[in-house]
């Protein structure tokens, strides 16, 4: 039997559906099971918190309550450690608390300021600062570079991980200047390393944050319901993660956890392999292989799935929303100084070979023809088809890892003509491009990018992928799967014009039934209605008395087969207006509406004169919105009269809080628009 001195893994509290306490008593337990079909039976009825999974047993954590509750349901049951968090109190010292770890990435920055910026990726829920430290050779400058995120514990008593993570971070500084191999890196990439994810769980040694989540649960990518987190990026923890890669382009992470021996590859949710599984695999397997040493250290490679599954994991939410290569790595957790210090080493040494790495297959730079500015641009691989990857919004950057071979790929971006190439990638090397879009004013918009997603029924059978729905409507969809959910952002925001604004565009054989939803702020929870449809449908921004949307969610109206891998809906991709006069008549009139537009006062207490002038005899109808972008009032310009007033009163009467409001007027001739303060 294995010593359970001290094991965990990236999974789910059992039962817990809402917050939970940090300092729970659990104990570690073994399941006998008949095969290993019974993990998932037992995951789907007990979302059970599993730090191994066999043909013929499962290890997991477990409440008292728990344990009887599985006993009940006819399994044998072995407790293993009675009280897990107990047990790893009595540890000897051997791993860095929260507060070294602040003192010693504070050090490193001060005795080498030319190759590290010591950065905050926000705060925890109980305030604790979240450090990283960005390792390179301008720290202070956003180069067109590959960019690695080496992610310590999501898990904060797995504690190994900081360990590992720590020492990369203490030797790629260390020998910077003596170690060849290490000074190309640091010199041709950009590290970020967080040495501590979950800081309040790191304090309190608990496997959850302060919420009592799992934030290993709470990534958007495939999110579930009922496994251990209440909704996509719910956490303050995970909002940051977020955050800092839509701002990072990463090409490759490793999340590290404890305490089983493996290299965890793509996917954790769902058995279909992406595109890129053969080099994922590949990549895995050479990661794996540089951990000889001892049967401590050496780590062999497992698929997430085939494992257990885990349903919006970090490891797939890199990879499936932003294309980025993810891996969670699994080591023991032990006790003794000089096996802590043996697995660093070999984590080390297979890090260093996997930072090279993300430098070989396809780099490019995507700017304006004209001005040379970097472009935010998506690129598609299309043959052979890969995952898409995004340039980095400050440098207009991209890095695809990718074994030798000849691909081809489209780069694209809203406002400017799709350029299309063919490249061959060298056996271990780069073929770096310079790409330049011509812009192109004629064309609609498109959405580009995903923010979460979700599939009801995540144990069905899908034969597309979540890429295949965004940009240029191309008759290849990804499928929602009966009351899927998917959330996209329109960047630019889609504005409002006369008549419809946006088309969602379906692909498939039979026509099935979704709700639109549109809002400025995904994470608040607040959307409004555009309607419903049903195959290709277009909506319009009135219905949801909103002058622009930046997010669209669109649900499956549910039903169809649970075993058809396209049901649900099929997204092709979404595209919408970028003026209005993309659906103007012909001859129209092109002197501005509006001669002249003033508010006053302003600030206003609670009347708001509205001056104007306009140059034809027909009606307008100027709109009053508040800072969310909702409709609060419509004020009718009459051509007859050069006033109009607003008594601060929304459609239903009543006083608008005080606030910053946009008296706002679209007509075909133009946009005016001019913000009014309202004190109180």
């Amino acid at each position: 039997m294995k010593k359970y001195v001290l094991l965990i893994l990236i999974v789910l509290p059992l039962f817990v559906t809402n917050a939970a306490s940090m300092n729970r008593k659990e104990s570690v337990i073994r399941i006998d099971i008949p095969n290993h079909d019974a993990v998932y039976q037992l995951q789907d009825k007990f979302h059970l918190a599993i730090i191994d999974a066999q043909n013929n047993y499962i290890d997991a954590y477990a409440t008292t309550d728990e344990i009887k509750a599985i006993i009940k349901d006819g399994y044998k049951v072995t407790v293993l450690i009675d009280d897990y968090q107990k047990e790893t109190a009595k540890l000897p010292l051997v791993y860095h608390t929260y507060a070294q770890v602040c003192s010693t990435m504070y050090a490193l920055n001060q005795l080498y300021p030319s190759i590290t910026k010591l950065e905050t990726l926000g705060f925890s829920i109980l305030n604790r600062p979240i450090l990283m430290m960005k390792v390179t050779d301008n720290p202070l400058v956003e180069e067109d570079e590959p960019e690695i995120r080496l992610v310590g514990p999501h898990h904060g008593d797995e504690k190994i991980a900081t360990e590992i993570t720590l020492s990369l971070l203490k030797y790629l500084l260390q020998n910077y200047t003596f170690n060849l191999q290490v000074t190309d890196l640091v010199n041709n990439r950009e590290i970020w390393i967080i040495p501590i994810f979950n800081v309040d769980g790191h304090v309190a040694n608990s496997r959850y944050n302060n919420a009592g989540v799992d934030l290993n649960r709470d990534y958007g990518y495939m999110w579930q319901s009922g496994e251990g987190s209440p909704g996509p990026f719910s956490q303050a923890e995970t909002k940051l993660m977020f955050k800092h890669a839509q701002n990072n382009n990463i090409t490759l992470e490793y999340e590290y956890h404890s305490s089983a021996s493996y290299v965890n590859y793509l996917w954790d949710h769902h058995p279909a392999d992406p595109p890129d599984s053969a080099y994922d695999k590949q990549i895995a397997q050479e990661y794996a292989d540089s951990t000889y040493g001892s049967s401590v250290t050496h780590l062999t490679i497992i698929n997430g799935y085939a494992w257990y599954y885990v349903r919006g994991s970090a490891q797939d939410d890199i990879f499936g929303t932003w294309g980025g290569f993810g891996t969670t790595i699994e080591t023991p957790l032990p006790s003794a100084q000089s096996t802590v210090d043996s697995i660093c080493m070999v984590n080390r040494r297979a890090l260093l070979a996997m930072i090279t790495r993300a430098g070989w297959g396809v780099s490019g730079i995507v700017t304006d023809s004209s001005t040379s500015t970097p472009l935010f641009a998506m690129i598609q691989f299309t043959n052979p088809k890969r995952w898409t990857v995004y340039t980095d919004k400050q440098a207009g950057d991209f890095h695809k890892m990718l074994p030798a071979g000849t691909y081809t790929f489209m780069v694209s971006a809203n406002g400017y003509q799709p350029k299309t190439l063919t490249v061959t990638v060298p056996t271990n090397g780069v073929v770096d491009t310079n790409i330049t879009l011509v812009p192109d004013t004629t064309s609609l918009y498109y959405v580009q990018k995903l923010i979460w997603v979700r599939r009801d029924r995540p144990d069905m059978a899908f034969s597309t992928i979540t890429m295949d729905g965004l940009g240029v409507p191309d008759n290849t969809p990804y499928s929602l799967g009966p009351a899927g959910t998917i959330v996209l952002e329109a960047d630019p925001p889609i504005r409002n014009f006369t008549g419809n604004d946006f088309t969602v565009y379906e692909t498939g054989v039979t026509p099935e039934n979704i709700t639109v939803s549109v809002s400025n702020n995904w994470q608040s929870g607040v959307w409004y209605t555009c309607g419903t449809g049903g195959s290709t449908s277009s909506f319009d921004l009135t219905t949801a008395s909103m002058d622009s949307a930046r997010y669209i969610r669109i649900v499956d109206g549910g039903g169809g087969s649970s075993s058809d891998p396209y049901a649900g809906y099929d997204l092709d991709g979404i595209t919408y207006r970028r003026s209005e006069m993309s659906v103007l008549e012909e001859n129209v009139v092109t002197t501005p509406i509006i001669k002249m537009l003033k508010i006053a006062p302003n600030p206003a207490l609670f009347l708001v004169n509205i001056k104007y002038q306009l140059s034809n005899t027909k009606e307008q109808q100027m709109k009053i919105f508040n800072a969310d972008g909702r409709v609060v009032q419509t004020i009718r310009l009459a051509p007859s009269a050069v006033t109009a007033v607003w008594d601060t009163k929304d459609k239903t009467g009543k006083q608008v809080p005080a606030g910053v409001y946009f008296c706002v007027l679209d007509t075909p001739q133009g946009h005016y628009q001019e913000k009014v303060i309202i004190n109180r």
